[in-house]
């Protein structure tokens, strides 16, 4: 019969500085078929040629039904990528790269039960990692707050997505563990302003992580976040009025953390915009001395900072004036 093409849609593209998968910028993606119980063909390319994606050799509708496992392979081998595709089971297996330059994208789609259609078939490819942008701001101008790189803590590194319920679940044992992963971009000084700006690098703007279910570190009960909950980190440098260094004490720069918020729920496809705002009306600090890797918070090197307060409440008074203390007149008799 026909040859085989397919019409490819990204669902809910994202705009961004990294490259995205979006339709207009799809130019490839391997594809494998199975039917009649057997692999049709195994990891084929289809690249875009006249607004279709065709193979290279050009494979032919069978007379039995096909089911279409599509994914788009890590460009330049970044991160761990593992297909498993056979008429058992059909997973795909991803870790991120640690280095945030080098992580991409990753999209897949499923279409089982076709036949030759009267022109391309339709693939609609879905988001399944979770995506997120780090924005900063410094709402008290009196301080000066320099950032120097971004870390998520205590993460699961690895997932497996099955194509039958287009889903995919973080390795189990890999969070809240010894073995999570941290996810850290570093770059030159940024000192940040009243307005809420991206704190990564323009190019590398963003994180692509494995879909989960976290449990944030405990910072008013476990300081030293010994059960290894997941939090979110910038590297600073904090001076006050007079160029008093108040963070850190020592050394050019340090990590502060929060612990993850529960609107950063890391849902599969969704894309997570978090602002750190220093010194906010609602807030009015600079978060907490990094549980795992504290700075000095004080020029005290017996004391351990983990997890304290680096910045206190705002400092105010409360002010009276004593009376005057009346004494018995005094009379001079001259």
């Amino acid at each position: 019969q026909r040859g085989i093409g397919f019409s490819a849609y990204t669902a809910k593209p994202t705009k961004a500085a990294q490259t995205d998968v979006k339709t207009d910028n799809f130019d490839s993606f391997e594809v494998t078929a199975i039917g009649n119980n057997a692999i049709y063909f195994d990891d084929e390319t289809f690249a875009k040629r006249n607004g279709v994606w065709v193979s290279d050799p050009v494979y032919f509708w069978p007379a039995y039904k096909l089911n279409f496992y599509a994914y788009n392979t890590p460009a330049n081998g970044n991160g761990t990528f593992t297909r498993n595709i056979t008429t058992g089971a059909q997973t795909l297996t991803y870790s991120p790269a640690a280095d945030l330059a080098k992580q991409e994208d990753l999209v897949a789609a499923y279409a089982p039960n076709q036949t030759d259609p009267s022109g391309a078939t339709d693939l609609t490819f879905n988001h399944y990692l979770t995506q997120v942008v780090v924005n900063a701001k410094n709402s008290n101008t009196a301080y000066e707050v320099k950032v120097y790189g971004v870390k998520l803590a205590n993460l699961a590194g690895e997932g497996t997505y099955t194509f039958s319920t287009g889903n995919m679940v973080a390795t189990a044992g890999m969070k809240n563990s010894q073995t999570s992963s941290d996810y850290t971009s570093t770059f030159d000084a940024k000192t940040l302003t009243t307005s809420a700006d991206e704190v990564m690098a323009a190019t590398t703007g963003k994180w692509y992580l494995v879909p989960q279910t976290v449990i944030a570190w405990d910072q008013a009960g476990n300081k030293k976040n010994t059960s290894h909950g997941t939090y979110i980190a910038l590297n600073v440098k904090i001076t006050a009025p007079n160029d008093v260094v108040v963070y850190p004490t020592s050394g050019e720069s340090a990590w502060m953390a929060v612990p993850v918020p529960a609107e950063l729920a890391f849902a599969q496809g969704s894309k997570y915009t978090v602002t750190f705002d220093f010194f906010s009306s609602n807030g009015g600090g600079a978060g907490y001395v990094d549980p795992e890797d504290p700075g000095e918070l004080d020029r005290d090197p017996n004391t351990e900072d983990n997890g304290k307060s680096i910045i206190g409440g705002a400092i105010k008074f409360s002010a009276t004036v004593n009376p005057w203390t009346n004494v018995n007149e005094i009379t001079i008799d001259l």
